[in-house]
């Protein structure tokens, strides 16, 4: 009986410490997802956090020249990746905004006037607008 209780500790032990290191798994595996700004920006916050971390250990001494530089290399491939998928979702974001500020605005037909889009007469020249 004894015995039986101290398989059953050491294996609900063993599943305690392992489950962080499971649940990370996926977390990372999140980031190849659709793309979404707010994941982009973490992943490329980890990957200068790795970048920080093999300049270090190269000098630390952990991490020969060969090893930093094809480490260092592959995180700032990835890194320039990112930023460019975070400045695509970005600019688009922008270019609807434009886009949207456009349509809200009108013209007069008869001098040019910027008028607003609820205005039924020109401010400036009092003509009926359409």
């Amino acid at each position: 009986m004894v015995e039986a209780l101290g398989i059953a500790l050491a294996l609900a032990t063993t599943f305690f410490i392992a489950q962080p290191f499971l649940a990370r798994k996926q977390v990372e595996l999140n980031f190849n997802g659709d793309g979404k700004i707010d994941e982009l920006l973490a992943r490329k916050k980890e990957v200068y956090s790795a970048i920080k971390d093999i300049e270090f250990d190269h000098e630390m001494g952990k991490l020969s020249g060969e090893d930093y530089q094809e480490l260092r290399e592959s995180y700032k491939v990835e890194a320039a990746q990112l930023i460019q998928r975070i400045e695509k979702i970005q600019n688009g974001a922008k270019r609807k905004t434009k886009k949207q500020k456009s349509a809200s605005e009108k013209f007069c037909h008869n001098c040019g006037e910027k008028i607003s889009a609820e205005d039924n007469f020109c401010v400036n020249c009092g003509t009926k607008q359409k």
